[in-house]
């Protein structure tokens, strides 16, 4: 069953600095004024966007922790930095 959403037009007044933000905010998730406030609206937060650096870093990093870990046959010790390691990555995926 399919239901028809009708969309209706918003007319809304924003200061100068307002829409700057919306303006700017929007940018960083790469989404639209209207679907940032949408997902705004449906109680969502928009993520920004991360930069083709930030995924070169992370693709870096699990390159790092793919050798950490074999390594940690040899050296028992490096484990505990391959677990910092693999904290850290999850951090900066967002997914702790």
């Amino acid at each position: 069953m399919r239901t028809n959403y009708k969309k209706v037009r918003l007319k809304i007044r924003l200061t100068v600095e307002e829409k700057t933000k919306l303006e700017h905010d929007a940018a960083l998730c790469g989404l639209t004024q209207s679907e940032y406030l949408r997902q705004i609206c449906l109680g969502k937060r928009p993520k920004p966007r991360q930069s083709p650096e930030f995924w070169e870093l992370l693709d870096a990093l699990y390159e790092i922790y793919d050798k950490l870990e074999r390594l940690t046959v040899y050296y028992p010790e490096a484990s505990e930095e391959c677990s910092r390691l693999e904290k850290l990555v999850l951090f900066l995926q967002g997914v702790s």
